[in-house]
């Protein structure tokens, strides 16, 4: 399990002889707490495999070093049991689970991992699962010495953050082993039973040359077994990173951003991706009329195709103030929303047109084939793409209603004979509208909703059930939809406010998620516009990362102080990070216009 060198002999005359191992130890080498709080997450992996073969007590499982098993790691064995009905409809709604037993990991190869019985419950047979739990693992932090809480606070803190663990207040543990001087398998074992603890993590800190070598062991309190030892130096620049004062390990860092040409149209929507198969960037925009696909070229943007807006459409678009509206919007077409992804399957992305023409709510699809841009498929409704934890990235579609605007539950599409066709409902609350959402891997065992209410406050949902609501705003660049006029006996049954309100709707701005740092949790991605009203328009803005914390989202990073409001923004993954493609409108000066570009901020 290590590294570099074996640790010399004088550090163990250090480490009480009831936690003595009789392996080799090794030195890991880390710059900050924080990657020691990786190091001991690293044994904790969220796995589930199956069961390959038994023979007696030994048993060969699926899981294999790539999954991140290691030789001592304890691992529950379980079997699916009866079936789950639903009280009213009789349908089979999900499976009960009977628990098997208890199993250690002896050996892993590249392939496949070998375990010994260590609790048994039933026989184990072929084709039981096997896995780590994906609940927070409870935990304790138990010092050997008393000198230096300082780096176990920090610690504590750190393996919070991760949202991976439940770790006892360093005050319970204190005050558990105030009296108790012996720090045996004994004490594990009644650590466990106490608090309900999974393991305990011995720690003992000394200085060396200007560092500090910490010895850590970890074990499982239900019988004192000892799962490995780390033993590392941590080279800390200074102790403003042990009071959390320096940007956390897993931010993103912000490099030197680019900025691209003035637009030579004024956007209101945008996606990027290689649409033509060719290794090269294309930018689609909408503004008021029709869809744009430009490439830049050098220091210029050079059109690549531009929709012919056909006759029927007519109206014509008016911007005011940062809304959008439009002299007839029974005439006039209006776009809701643009997005891209690869959903047929062809290796080249497709580009997701959802607008509202002659009070009709309508999708169409423009894909690049055969050497040009051409309209594909047009489908009735909103359509939009998503990643989705398990699935990827998925296109997923809702009806229209006049009055009501978003109608049932979005669905699921997918590409089969030649056009787009409607499937599962997705899990969301039910009048909830399609844009504005995000579905995120939190770390949990179900997926998290995370949604714009209607002030621009996020909340994030466990099924269709509330848990945080933010209590800052997430003020976005306002987008209305003129909805059709009522009937005249309706019109007049409503207050004026009530009728602008029923004319008027207004569009979500966008929630991205994406897991930054690779540590298996999304993260959310979303503009911040400061300081503007309809009357004094925004004049900078932010873009934020907020990780979620096992009871609210927090800020971890920024790309502040942007020179105008995001208008929108992209995000892609690529092979050295990720990348924000922002959208700016920058105002103009006493001789100047306002004018947009994008500016595009790498993260690593």
């Amino acid at each position: 399990m290590k590294r570099i060198i074996h640790l010399i002999l004088f550090v163990l005359l250090f480490v009480p002889t009831s936690f003595a191992a009789d392996k080799p130890l090794g030195v890991e080498e880390f710059t900050s707490v924080d990657e020691f709080a990786i190091a001991i997450a690293s044994y904790f992996p969220k796995v589930q495999g199956e069961v390959k073969a038994v023979s007696g007590d030994h048993l060969t499982l699926s899981l294999a070093k790539k999954d991140g098993i290691m030789p001592d790691m304890e691992l529950t064995l379980w079997r699916d049991g009866k079936e789950i009905l639903h009280p009213v409809t009789g349908a089979v709604i999900g499976r009960a689970e009977d628990e098997v037993g208890t199993i250690e990991v002896t050996s892993v190869t590249d392939t496949s991992s070998t375990a010994v019985i260590k609790k048994k419950l039933s026989d184990p047979k072929e084709g039981d699962k096997a896995r780590i739990t994906p609940r927070r693992i409870n935990i304790a932090l138990l010092p050997l010495k008393a000198d230096h809480p300082e780096i176990i606070q920090t610690l504590t803190e750190r393996l919070k953050e991760l949202g991976r663990f439940s770790v006892l207040e360093n005050e319970k543990v204190n005050a558990f082993i105030k009296d108790r001087k012996q720090r045996d398998s004994a004490l594990v074992r009644e650590m466990g039973t106490v608090f309900g603890l999974d393991a305990v993590i011995s720690l003992a800190v000394y200085p060396s040359e200007g560092k500090y070598l910490v010895t850590s062991r970890i074990f499982y309190t239900e019988d004192a077994s000892q799962l490995d030892t780390i033993v590392a130096t941590i080279n800390l620049k200074s102790k403003k990173e042990l009071l959390g004062d320096i940007k956390p390990f897993f931010a993103p860092v912000r490099e030197e951003k680019s900025v691209t040409p003035e637009l030579p149209i004024n956007a209101q929507l945008f996606v990027v991706a290689d649409f033509e198969g060719d290794g090269r960037l294309e930018y689609v925009f909408l503004d008021n009329m029709r869809l744009h696909i430009y490439r830049i070229d050098g220091t210029e943007w050079r059109e690549v195709w531009s929709e012919a807006v056909p006759k029927d459409y007519g109206g014509v678009a008016l911007e005011r103030m940062d809304l959008t509206y439009v002299a007839d919007p029974n005439a006039s077409i209006q776009y809701i929303n643009l997005d891209t992804a690869d959903i047929n399957g062809t290796g080249k992305s497709q580009i997701f047109v959802t607008a509202m023409l002659r009070g009709k709510v309508f999708s169409y699809v423009v894909q690049y084939q055969d050497g040009a841009f051409r309209r594909i498929a047009e489908v009735p409704g909103f359509l939009r793409v998503i990643t989705y934890p398990g699935k990827g990235t998925i296109l997923i579609g809702q009806d229209y209603d006049p009055v009501k605007f978003f109608s049932g539950r979005p669905k699921q599409y997918t590409w089969s004979g030649g056009k787009y066709v409607a499937g599962d409902e997705l899990p969301v609350p039910k009048g909830m509208g399609l844009y504005g959402i995000a579905f995120a891997d939190f770390g949990e065992k179900d997926p998290f909703l995370v949604a714009f209410d209607d002030e621009d406050r996020l909340i994030v949902y466990s099924h269709d059930s509330p848990l945080w609501k933010s209590e800052e705003k997430y003020a976005v660049t306002p987008r209305y939809v003129q909805k059709p006029a009522l009937g005249i006996e309706a019109a007049l049954s409503k207050t004026s406010a009530e009728q602008d309100k029923s004319h008027r709707q207004q569009l979500a701005g966008r929630v991205m998620v994406m897991d930054i740092n690779s540590d298996a949790k999304d993260e959310i991605l979303l503009p911040k516009n400061a300081g503007g009203s309809i009357l004094n328009s925004t004049k900078s803005a932010d873009i934020q990362g907020l990780r979620w914390t096992g009871a609210r989202l927090d800020m971890t990073w920024s790309v502040k102080e942007l020179p105008g409001p995001v208008i929108d923004f992209q995000l892609l993954r690529q092979a050295q990070g990720a990348q924000i493609f922002a959208l700016i409108k920058t105002k103009g000066g006493l001789f100047s216009k306002d004018h947009q570009e994008v500016m595009i901020f790498s993260l690593k």
